[in-house]
C-alpha cells in the first residue's frame, strides 16, 4: 500500500513539474520595439499591439518613438529596446564599425522614400524625368530625417547623379520622419524634403508636390528591386533571446498578413489613425490600398544585393564590406529568405 501511495504521490509531482514548466513556457516576455511615430514601416507593431497578435504570442510589447534610425541604434547599443525598423544599408554601416547586427524579419521589401517640394517650388525639369529633375532642387533647403542616414544619402547620390555636388549645392536639415518634419515643411522652413509614408501623404495635404516617387518610378537605377526596412537587432541579443526573437517573427507574420489583406483594411487604419493623428482613417485607409499589398515578412535578397551595391557606389562601404541577405540574416530566421522577389509598383 505504502509503495502504491509514494508511487501516486511521485505521479502527481511529476504532473506539478510538467504543469509548471508548460505554465513557465507560456509566461509573458516584455519586449521593447523603437518605432518612428505614426510611420507605415512602424504598422505592423501597431497592429501588433492593438489586435492582439503579440498578446496571442505572449509578447507584451511596448513602444519607444524615434526621429530617425540613428537615434534608434543608440537606444539599441544601450539596451533600452529589444528590436528596431531599418534598412540594411544602415545594418552594412553599423556592422562596418562592429556593431554585428542582424536581420530578424522582413517588414517592407520595396523602395519606401518621395521627393515631395514646397509651395513655390518651380520644376522647369521635372519632364525631362530622373535624374534632370533634380536640377530644380539646386540651392535649396532639402529635409532629411538625418544627416547621415539613409535619406540623405539617397539624396546625395541623386544630386550626384544630376551633376551637382550635393556638398555645395544644397542645404541638407535634419528634419525627422514625423511630426517634426511635418512642422517644417509647413512654416516653409523646408523647400523640399524626402519622406516616407504616411508623411508623404501629409505634406501633399498641405501643398506639397510629389516630384519623385521611388515606389511608383522605377527609372533610378537599383531601385527596381529594393527593400527599405528590416527588423532588428544585435547577433548577442537575438541569441541570447532567442525565445523572445521566435515569437516576434509568428507574430509579426501574423501582423503583415493582417496588413496586406483588404478585409482588415478599414480595421487597420483604425489602428494605424491612432498613432498618427495628422491624417484621417480615410487617408490612411488610401494609403493601404497601395502599400498594404507590398508588406511581406520574406527577405527580398536581390533587393538587398541592390542595396549593397548602392552603398558601394556612394562610397559608404568598400566592395568586400558589401554583405547579402545571407549574411545579415540571423541564424534563426533563415525560413524567411527568398533569393528572387518581384514586388508590384
Amino acid at each position: 500500500m505504502r509503495a502504491l501511495k509514494n508511487w501516486v504521490l511521485s505521479c502527481a509531482s511529476a504532473l506539478t513539474v510538467v504543469a509548471s514548466g508548460a505554465a513557465q513556457a507560456q509566461d509573458t516576455i516584455d519586449m521593447h520595439a523603437g518605432v518612428y511615430t505614426g510611420s507605415f514601416v512602424s504598422l505592423p507593431i501597431y497592429v501588433g499591439i492593438d489586435a492582439g497578435i503579440f498578446a496571442e504570442h505572449g509578447l507584451n510589447v511596448s513602444t519607444v518613438d524615434f526621429r530617425s534610425a540613428p537615434e534608434a541604434t543608440a537606444a539599441m547599443m544601450s539596451g533600452a529596446i529589444d528590436i528596431m525598423g531599418n534598412s540594411v544599408g544602415n545594418l552594412m554601416l553599423l556592422n562596418r564599425q562592429g556593431m554585428d547586427m542582424v536581420v530578424v524579419i522582413e517588414g517592407y521589401p520595396t523602395p519606401a522614400w518621395a521627393i515631395v517640394v514646397n509651395e513655390g517650388v518651380a520644376l522647369p525639369h521635372r519632364a525631362e524625368g530622373y535624374p534632370a529633375m533634380m536640377q530644380d532642387l539646386r540651392g535649396l533647403n532639402i529635409g532629411v530625417p538625418a544627416i547621415g542616414s539613409d535619406g540623405h544619402n539617397f539624396m546625395r547620390r541623386f544630386f550626384t547623379d544630376a551633376g551637382m555636388n550635393p556638398e555645395t549645392d544644397a542645404t541638407f536639415v535634419a528634419a525627422g520622419l514625423g511630426p517634426n518634419a511635418l512642422a517644417a515643411f509647413s512654416a516653409h522652413q523646408l523647400d523640399a524634403i524626402i519622406a516616407i509614408e504616411p508623411v508623404t501623404t501629409a505634406l501633399t495635404g498641405i501643398g506639397g508636390t510629389v516630384m519623385l516617387d521611388l515606389a511608383q518610378d522605377p527609372s533610378v537605377p537599383q531601385f527596381e528591386s529594393w527593400t527599405s526596412s528590416v527588423w532588428h537587432t544585435t547577433r548577442a541579443h537575438a541569441d541570447e533571446n532567442a525565445e523572445m526573437m521566435h515569437r516576434f517573427q509568428a507574430a509579426m507574420e501574423e501582423s503583415l498578413n493582417f496588413i496586406s489583406d483588404p478585409a482588415n483594411r478599414e480595421r487597420t487604419a483604425e489602428i494605424w489613425g491612432t498613432y498618427n493623428r495628422s491624417l484621417t482613417t480615410d487617408v490612411l485607409a488610401s494609403v493601404l490600398d497601395r502599400l498594404g499589398p507590398l508588406v511581406s515578412p520574406y527577405l527580398n535578397c536581390e533587393g538587398i544585393a541592390n542595396f549593397g551595391q548602392f552603398q558601394v557606389d556612394n562610397g559608404l562601404i568598400s566592395d568586400a564590406e558589401k554583405l547579402d541577405c545571407h549574411q545579415l540574416v540571423w541564424s534563426g530566421a533563415t525560413q524567411y529568405l527568398r533569393d528572387t522577389a518581384t514586388y508590384l509598383r
